[in-house]
């Protein structure tokens, strides 16, 4: 007999985050092991609409989009959930769902994805108690899982490490010439070294590390005068205008692009576009972004204080570094930059990334982790 799965999330097709990559990521792996006759899946996302599903990860009867109707989001999922076997939350926000179902029905499944920093601060007692009556807790990273432990004190056995993984629709190129149209649209030469980052820009994140990167220019520019330093992603007003001041205060406008946000399918061509990928972030839950570059055999710095380190392979697929020390963050891009990569240096860096973060491993270790007895049901 076909478990019940029942996944709730806030959002899946309709926005681009890393969180949602994840989630559409888990709709694959239920949809394959549907086709299996190993799950009976149902997903429901509150902010999503019906037609915003991509039947690559879904079929039409396992997916409903609720359209910001929350009550009748919470509504319809508790009575689903009250029928399913396993209900598997894409985010903390959702666990009050869980509770009500198990209070009702102890014998049901409740598991949690903890993504990063909406796990890594304090909750009141009662969300708290929540937490720890999960049957598990699915981390993306070690960091993640260790921020749990230390803040909530969850149960070591309760909670699972599962990295993420290449979205398996994920467009890689093996050729990795500069797309031309992108030199020309940035009006840079081809025969310039590009770094590269892809973020929220945003006032209230100041932790992506794209300001230190904007402070180390100047020195960059004494043996790298033709450096040209991209910043993507979506900004809000003061952000932009604080990075401004920045940019003028060091004289950089001639070498740096803010481009904004950056449609999903032009994302690769920016990795092929760049020779350096770089996010010293402080707080980052695991990074998929980090993964991409790399898998389009693109150099990477990120941060050594965060889930960073498991989406580098502890430093084996990029370059770890202090976040906060700037002159670190210098001599690592230095050192890339004086050491450029070969084609065969991408291909290889591109096969060792797919083979720790590829769709396969990911679903079964899924299906491991939904499919395993729980610790009421061991004793």
């Amino acid at each position: 007999m076909q478990a019940k799965v029942l996944f709730l999330t806030l959002k899946t097709f309709g926005f681009t985050g890393g969180i949602e990559k994840v989630c559409r990521t888990v709709c694959r792996v239920l949809y394959d092991l549907s086709e299996e006759n190993i799950l009976e899946p149902t997903v429901y996302s509150m902010y999503d609409k019906n037609n915003e599903r991509d039947s690559r990860y879904l079929h039409r009867k396992q997916f409903k989009g609720f359209d910001s109707s929350r009550k009748y989001f919470v509504f319809k999922a508790f009575l689903t959930g009250l029928q399913s076997d396993i209900i598997l939350l894409s985010h903390v926000h959702l666990v009050n769902i869980g509770y009500l179902i198990k209070k009702i029905h102890p014998q049901k499944k409740i598991y949690l994805i903890a993504h990063g920093i909406e796990v890594w601060k304090s909750f009141p007692e009662a969300k708290l108690n929540i937490l720890k009556s999960l049957d598990k807790i699915i981390c993306v990273s070690q960091f993640t899982a260790d921020k749990i432990q230390e803040i909530h004190q969850v149960p070591k056995n309760k909670i699972v490490v599962l990295n993420n993984c290449l979205d398996p629709f994920y467009h890689y190129s093996v050729d990795f010439e500069k797309p031309q149209f992108l030199l020309d649209r940035y009006q840079v030469s081809n025969q310039s070294p590009i770094l590269f980052s892809l973020s929220r820009v945003s006032s209230s994140e100041k932790y992506k590390g794209y300001d230190h990167n904007i402070e180390v220019l100047p020195a960059l520019l004494k043996n790298h005068p033709k450096l040209v330093y991209l910043l993507a992603g979506k900004w809000d007003e003061l952000e932009k205008g604080r990075l401004d001041k920045l940019i003028a205060f060091h004289k950089l406008e001639k070498h740096i692009r803010l481009i904004g946000f950056i449609d999903e399918a032009e994302v690769t061509d920016h990795f092929l576009l760049s020779d350096i990928f770089i996010m010293p972030s402080k707080k980052e839950g695991f990074g998929i972004v980090f993964i991409e570059a790399i898998a389009s055999g693109l150099q990477v710095i990120a941060g050594n204080k965060d889930g960073s380190v498991d989406a580098l392979k502890q430093g084996e697929l990029g370059a770890l570094v202090d976040p906060d020390d700037l002159k670190a963050i210098q001599f690592q891009i230095e050192n890339f930059l004086d050491h450029p990569q070969s084609k065969a240096d991408k291909l290889n860096l591109q096969r060792k990334c797919m083979k720790t973060f590829n769709y396969a491993n990911y679903k079964t270790a899924l299906q491991g982790i939904l499919l395993s007895p729980t610790l009421e049901e061991e004793r």
